[in-house]
């Protein structure tokens, strides 16, 4: 229990403490978008457009969460870096690997939350709201697979090190 102690304390208070409240932020938007969906009237059409006042709240919901993601990203790659600290290039990719998990997540939730807001406006050549985001969240995924993929020997070596030295240190003691 001490040595857990010990580890976590290793980790920079304040980068947790402000993932924490990111996340705790993000899960409230969450939370309060889906109780103004509950509101009378909120699924009418805004006068004189497509869109529902509940797509313009949901865009605007979404803006803000993809926001807070996207300032928690590097927070989260120096978390998992200062938890994740020997091998060190172990430690740089798994951190970058999680950095572009987030951004990539909040690539999608901004595709999904806003088109109830933006395609009905774009009409006809509403396939480019597709084409403009497959644009941007194809470089974050094609360097999070290139991550992946250089990480993988690093990390294998690791486990079979983690797993050999297990066995090992079994055998040792009985």
């Amino acid at each position: 229990m001490t040595g857990n102690r010990l580890e976590y304390a290793a980790v920079d208070r304040e980068t947790v403490r402000r993932i924490g409240k990111l996340l705790l932020v993000t899960l409230s938007l969450i939370l309060l978008l889906t109780l103004v969906s509950f509101l009378p009237g909120i699924d009418r059409l805004v006068p004189g457009s497509p869109i529902t006042f509940l797509a313009v709240v949901s865009a605007i919901v979404t803006i803000a969460t993809v926001a807070l993601l996207l300032s928690l990203a590097p927070a989260v790659a120096t978390l998992v870096h200062s938890v994740v600290q020997r091998p060190t290039q172990v430690a740089e990719d798994v951190a970058a690997i999680s950095q572009l998990l987030v951004v990539f997540v909040a690539m999608v939730i901004a595709h999904r939350g806003l088109a109830p807001a933006v395609v009905p406006l774009l009409g006809e050549i509403a396939w480019v709201y597709d084409v403009v985001f497959f644009a941007l969240t194809l470089p974050p995924l094609a360097i999070l697979a290139v991550r992946v993929y250089v990480s993988l020997d690093p990390l294998a070596d690791l486990l079979a090190e983690r797993v050999t030295r297990s066995a090992t240190d079994g055998e040792e003691t009985q």
